[in-house]
Parts: C-alpha cells; sequence; structure tokens
C-alpha cells in the first residue's frame, strides 16, 4: 500500500473550505474546530457525539468537586475539559502524524489517525460521576469495582458504538474510502486502571499512542492544568504547550520527546504539582472533601443506587446538578434519614464549616513515618490513645509526583531522542524525574470548632518533630 500523502493535501471541500466545521469559542485555547456534518449524509459526525446524551450530560458534572467552594469562579463542567483535551489531542495528531507514519507507514490515513485521537480525548471522561474522582474513590470502586474508565469502556463499546463507527472524517478531511474508526481502539486507548486492558489484535500498534491518554504529560492533564489554573484564578508557572508540542514524536515505534524538550516537560510537571498544592490540596479544599466523604456513600445507600454497568440508563441520570437538587429537598421529607442527610448537605452547600484546621504539615516524609495510610491510621490511633478520637479528624492528601522507579514506567513509558548519539534512552528523562519529590503528601489535623486542646496540638507537633515511634 502506498504512503499515504500528507495531511494538507486533503481538500475538505473542493469549493468551500469551510463545509462541515464549525467552531467553539474557549476562554483557553480560543478556537477549537469541530465536524458539524458528516462527508456523506448516511455518516455520522463529531458534532452528533457532542450531542449525544453521554456527552451533554458532562455539562451537569463540575470539573472540580470540592475546590469550587474554595475558588468561586471555578465553575466549569467536564464538558469543557473534553472540548479542550480533544483539541489538544487534535493538534498533537497533526504533529505526530509524520513520524507515526514512518513508523507505521500505510496503516492509518491522516484523518483517521486525527479522529481517532480526537474521539478518545473527548471520550475519555465519559463514564464519571457526581463529584469525579471522588464518586470513583468511594462509591465505585467500594460499593461495584468499577472506575470511571470501566463505565467509559462499556459506554464506548455500547450505546456510542454506532456514533463512533458512523463518523467518516475529521477537521481536516475525510477519511480514505473503506476506513472506519473502531469503538474498540477509543475504548482501548481511554482505559487506565480500571482492570485488564489489552491492545486491541487488529491495531496492537495503539500502544504507542497509549501515553497521551496515560502518561506524564497527556492530553487530558495539558489541558486541566491550564484550564483549572485560569478557571481558579491562579497564577501557575509556564506550560510551553508549543514546545512539547514541537519536540514529541514517534520513533522506532514509540513515544519520544526530543531532548531539547525535556526544559518544557520539566517545567509542566512542576507546574502540575504546584497546582495540587494550591487547588486541589488547599486545606479549605480538603476540609470540605472530608465532610463530602462523610455524605457521599451514605447518600448513594438512601438513593439506592444500583450497579451502573447493569442500569446505564439510570447512571446517566446521576449528575452532579441531579444529586444536589434531590438532596436539597430531603430535608423536608418524612424519612427520618433522608431528613437528617438533607440538613448536611444543606450545610455543606453553604459551606458551613464542620471542622477547623489545628495542625497543618506538608512535604512529611514517607521513608521516616510509612506510607501515607499509615501515616493518617497511626496518628488516629494516638489521638484516640489520648482520648480525643471523637473531637479531632486526620486528613492525609498525598499524590505520586512520578514514578519511584522512573526507568520503569510500562505503557506511559516516554522515550527521549539524544541527537548527540542518535539513539532513544531513558537516562536524562529518570534523571529530571528524580531531582522532583516523589509524592507531595500533607498532613493535617482538624479539630470542632468548640475544640480548643492546645495539649494535644503540641503532642501532635512533637511526633512530627521527633522519632514517631516513640
Amino acid at each position: 500500500m502506498p504512503p499515504f500523502p500528507p495531511m494538507d493535501s486533503f481538500p475538505v471541500h473542493p469549493e468551500d473550505p469551510f463545509h462541515g466545521i464549525s467552531l467553539f469559542s474557549d476562554p483557553v485555547h480560543g478556537y477549537i474546530r469541530f465536524v458539524s456534518s458528516p462527508s456523506d449524509k448516511s455518516g455520522t459526525s463529531e458534532a452528533d457525539l457532542i450531542d449525544s446524551p453521554w456527552i451533554q450530560r458532562l455539562r451537569s458534572i463540575f470539573q472540580l468537586q470540592s475546590a469550587r467552594l474554595v475558588f468561586p469562579s471555578a465553575e466549569h463542567s467536564r464538558f469543557v475539559h473534553s472540548l479542550g483535551a480533544m483539541h489538544i489531542a487534535g493538534r498533537f495528531a497533526l504533529h505526530l502524524y509524520p513520524s507515526f507514519s514512518r513508523s507505521y507507514p500505510g496503516l492509518l490515513s491522516p484523518p483517521l489517525f486525527e479522529e481517532l485521537l480526537r474521539v478518545s480525548a473527548l471520550l475519555h471522561d465519559i463514564g464519571h460521576g457526581p463529584f469525579c474522582h471522588f464518586f470513583d474513590e468511594h462509591v465505585l470502586n467500594p460499593k461495584f469495582a468499577l472506575s470511571h474508565e470501566r463505565l467509559g469502556q462499556i459506554l464506548i463499546r455500547g450505546p456510542l458504538r454506532e456514533i463512533i463507527e458512523g463518523i467518516d472524517r475529521s477537521p481536516s478531511a475525510p477519511f480514505t474510502p473503506g476506513e472506519r474508526l473502531s469503538a474498540d481502539w477509543v475504548a482501548y486507548l481511554i482505559g487506565k486502571g480500571s482492570g485488564p486492558n489489552p491492545v486491541p489484535s487488529d491495531m496492537p500498534q495503539l500502544a504507542t499512542l497509549k501515553p497521551l491518554f496515560s502518561g506524564l504529560f497527556t492530553v487530558d492533564n495539558l489541558d486541566y492544568v491550564l484550564r483549572d489554573s485560569y478557571m481558579c484564578g491562579v497564577a501557575i508557572g509556564p506550560v510551553d504547550l508549543e514546545r512539547l508540542l514541537y519536540y514529541a514524536h514517534i520513533r522506532e515505534g514509540k513515544l519520544a520527546l526530543h531532548r531539547s524538550g525535556l526544559g518544557a516537560f520539566e517545567m509542566f510537571v512542576t507546574a502540575r504539582a504546584f497546582m495540587y498544592r494550591q487547588i486541589y490540596f488547599h486545606r479549605t479544599t480538603r476540609l470540605f472533601d472530608m465532610a463530602l466523604r462523610d455524605l457521599i456513600g451514605e447518600t448513594m445507600d438512601v438513593w439506592g443506587l444500583v450497579d451502573p454497568v447493569e442500569n446505564l440508563s439510570v447512571y446517566q441520570e446521576l449528575t452532579d446538578q441531579s444529586l444536589l437538587e434531590t438532596v436539597r429537598r430531603w430535608r423536608d421529607s418524612s424519612d427520618a434519614a433522608k431528613s437528617d442527610l438533607g440538613n448536611r448537605w444543606r450545610r455543606f452547600l453553604e459551606r458551613k464549616k464542620e471542622w477547623r484546621l489545628v495542625y497543618e504539615k506538608e512535604d512529611v516524609q514517607t521513608t521516616i513515618f510509612g506510607p501515607p495510610d499509615q501515616i493518617g491510621q497511626d496518628l488516629e490511633e494516638r489521638i484516640g490513645a489520648w482520648g480525643e478520637r471523637a473531637s479531632f479528624r486526620v486528613d492525609v492528601a498525598y499524590r505520586d509526583n512520578r514514578p519511584e522507579n522512573p526507568w520503569n514506567l510500562g505503557d506511559r513509558q516516554i522515550l527521549i531522542y539524544d541527537p548527540l548519539s542518535g539513539k532513544l534512552v531513558q537516562d536524562p528523562l529518570a534523571e529530571m524525574l528524580e531531582r522532583l519529590p516523589v509524592r507531595q503528601l500533607a498532613v493535617r489535623v482538624f479539630a470542632r470548632p468548640e475544640q480548643v486542646d492546645l495539649g494535644l496540638i503540641q503532642r501532635v507537633r512533637r511526633y512530627f518533630e521527633k522519632e514517631p515511634a516513640k
């Protein structure tokens, strides 16, 4: 099969270059192109996918959970984030296709390659429930052994398959006659942390693209770092998307970054870590997270949430907005459990603080105090032994900034192209990552507002300043 011609040699329409292409206005990326009509009237388009109930549902799911109670302008949704991720994925596709086609000549046409990345990015969050990752952690995983990625794969292979596989063009051009976008390819690319996710047998080369969706810099986190900082009004260091794009390429069947792009990569990883410190791990954000943790599991029990896999239509209606409007009305319910939850939710939504911060320590070393879960458990046990368990709460906020072993990233592996040796190497990336702390970890102790116990606070301070085993 002869190699495909360059992307820009495909005419979108012989007479009208704007035919079937529309624009979204976006505060982060400017204008986002999307396909508003198929090249064949019998086909489907990106607009059909965007207007589907499952994508439109994301308008009613907030991008940020408790942080929106702390940063007043952070009212953006998973919908706009998904459009932003789609836009970035399209830019990567246009840039990566020439090097991809050198590794795999004749495999995919430029428009199909572009649309595969765009649709995968658009759908990467399609399975989210209310409060997003918080819902994964406290409802989907413990109750049903599910994640939003796993639900997304089920939706892509189920109710969304027909639309996905009916798409016949990208914003740049129609597919080559006979080509088809596979829903199974899309489902593979969005999968992570959700059980077995084998590479599709008919397209094993997709493993090359996996780091764009679950790697160290992805179309997802490149958008949310830019979008969340902008919408929260938090200034971060530069995110040099243009340089990352320029130096990213496919080489020897692997996603690679030219060594000259390593500085931009380090700036991005540092900016993302700063975002966690300033927004996601903000002390008041975590205080409201703690209140939400007390509410969400019990609420879903009273709600009667059933297995989403067996009841997709019910899950489709479960969003932040539907949940919050329902629990607001529970306060007036004759059912005692609903009435109690309704009152507690009302206090949460009115930002009534049930606890106040009395101690805080950031950058706690796990090499001294043990794994994050153990730190919280040990401290709670000590507080209980001091006779104060009911009046105090311990919160441990942590995330891994990088893999503990940066030489072994599995399907997230990004290699560095060294122009001096002409080879793909791991050492420069691993050395850069090793300059960063392995994880961010903040320990906070909260007390009831009326509780004043300077002695306990002093004990906690001594616990972190001296040998913890004593």
